[in-house]
């Protein structure tokens, strides 16, 4: 199964509100850059951006 797809499993799993959590910041050295909420994340992944695929390999769905 692909990673995305395991992603989007997962995510489709969750209750609403745990989607809604701040969970992800690729950027997490730099002050100016905000935290993604997880329906953030799945959008990112959806659309195949470079962002998303940072996501699926930080949260260990893909090897870098």
């Amino acid at each position: 199964m692909k990673a995305k797809t395991k992603f989007m499993k997962m995510f489709y799993k969750m209750p609403i509100k745990a989607r809604r959590e701040l969970i992800f910041n690729p950027y997490s050295n730099r002050a100016d850059c905000k935290p993604y909420s997880l329906e953030i994340c799945a959008l990112e992944v959806k659309a195949d951006t470079e962002l998303g695929h940072a996501i699926l390999v930080w949260l260990g769905y893909e090897d870098g």
